[in-house]
């Protein structure tokens, strides 16, 4: 038994996450979906600490998580290719997408909340949401990602029914292997606020 209670984590959408805001008011841990742009992350990170404060905590972006769809490959134009005609590419254009049309919330992966609809395809999510590339590449997009949204403590990689399996795997430990220790040093930038 844990108390006041195991550890409790809630992820966020919009930019002012109810769910973000309750979790800061009540000590839980934050996440951030996979499907949101660094400037919504931003705001995730913003709204968490806010409502921390109102409570009269100090927020410890080290509990923070980010999701991502991540694919490393062993060239850039391969990792693409994998992730455009794979299950990656499957599962956005069969499921995410038309899901968040549905429901008015195709705004989430757009970096300009004024681009038509249209404009975010499996290309525009490749190049601008999706973590892809070989290790040298996807290295540096999460270096980037860290810095712009100001250090998080957990990247949560989201898991599709990779096929094939092999690839996933490949993807998986060099990830572990070679990106996350290029990564290192990170760990001791992050901080409260």
């Amino acid at each position: 038994y844990q108390r006041p209670h195991p550890p409790i984590a809630v992820a966020g959408i919009g930019p002012r996450s109810d769910m973000l805001t309750l979790a800061g008011e009540r000590d839980w841990i934050p996440m951030s979906i996979n499907i949101v742009t660094p400037a919504t992350l931003k705001a995730h990170w913003e709204t968490y600490a806010a409502s921390s404060a109102q409570a009269g905590r100090t927020a410890d972006r080290a509990i923070w998580r980010v999701s991502r769809d991540i694919y490393i490959g062993e060239t850039p134009e391969q990792a693409r290719r994998d992730v455009l005609d794979g299950v990656l590419g499957r599962d956005w254009r069969d499921y995410f997408l038309p899901l968040l049309k549905k429901n008015n919330m195709l705004i989430g992966p757009k970096l300009d909340p004024a681009m038509p609809d249209d404009a975010v395809t499996l290309d525009y999510l490749c190049e601008n949401l999706w973590i892809v590339g070989d290790v040298e590449e996807v290295t540096q997009k999460l270096r980037d990602l860290y810095t712009t949204v100001g250090g998080f403590g957990t990247l949560l990689v989201i898991g599709h029914e990779w096929q094939p399996e092999e690839k996933w795997r490949r993807s998986m430990e060099l990830l572990m292997t070679e990106v996350v220790p290029r990564m290192a040093d990170l760990e001791a930038s992050i901080g409260s606020g």
